[in-house]
């Protein structure tokens, strides 16, 4: 597809990041497959939650099921109310503040858990990560014009959401994981990093497999 070629430009121009061989690039193109799917198009966590998905998902809405009622959608309520979900789901923690810290309604600065939502190739969530990862950003791409934390619209492109993913990838030195072969063992180790109580392990590796045979 369009963005395959588009993300492979953006990704030999930021090379710095190290994902600079077949077998890195392998290890990254397979996490990012499984995170926003096989169009590599930037997308962001989906938050349009039920009553009952928030209390199985979330342990404030587990908590507070007057809160799942409230913000989840249900026969009467055809869709969420995002904000609000992450606000809650994500608050007072990753660096995110209180989610009673919005008081007039609009997405604005008071919105870390929706600010800081899952976004990126590598679904990067919280405001302290998003932070570690500008550091990065800024390190290794100082000209790209990416600014996660001051221009949060950034991430939701495809080039500011590779950049975050890459960011992240060597800020938690996963090129070093990569290095070590070419095994099973070897993606689940990445996994871990990136999402470690997922079910898609087993995705995850097959993803590699192919994607390694496509570039060797």
């Amino acid at each position: 597809t369009k963005n395959i070629s588009e993300v492979a430009e953006i990704l030999e121009k930021y090379s710095n990041f190290g994902i600079n061989t077949n077998l890195r690039l392998a290890h990254f193109l397979a996490q990012v497959r499984e995170e926003v799917g096989a169009e590599l198009k930037p997308i962001s966590e989906n938050l349009n939650y039920t009553e009952e998905g928030l209390k199985k998902t979330f342990k404030v809405f587990r908590d507070n099921p007057q809160l799942a009622e409230k913000y989840g959608k249900d026969e009467d309520t055809p869709k969420a109310d995002p904000v609000k979900i992450a606000n809650y789901a994500y608050a007072n923690k990753l660096g995110n503040g209180n989610p009673d810290s919005d008081k007039d309604g609009d997405i604005d600065e008071d919105d870390d858990g929706y600010k800081y939502r899952g976004a990126g190739v590598l679904q990067i969530t919280g405001k302290f990560n998003f932070e570690e990862v500008q550091r990065r950003i800024d390190k290794y791409a100082p000209t790209s014009n990416i600014d996660i934390i001051l221009s949060p619209k950034d991430i939701h492109t495809l080039e500011g959401s590779i950049l975050a993913g890459l960011g992240f990838w060597i800020w938690k030195d996963l090129y070093k994981i990569a290095d070590m072969g070419k095994t099973e063992v070897n993606v689940d180790n990445v996994t871990k990093v990136i999402n470690l109580y997922t079910e898609s392990y087993l995705n995850r590796r097959k993803h590699f497999i192919k994607i390694r045979d496509l570039i060797n």
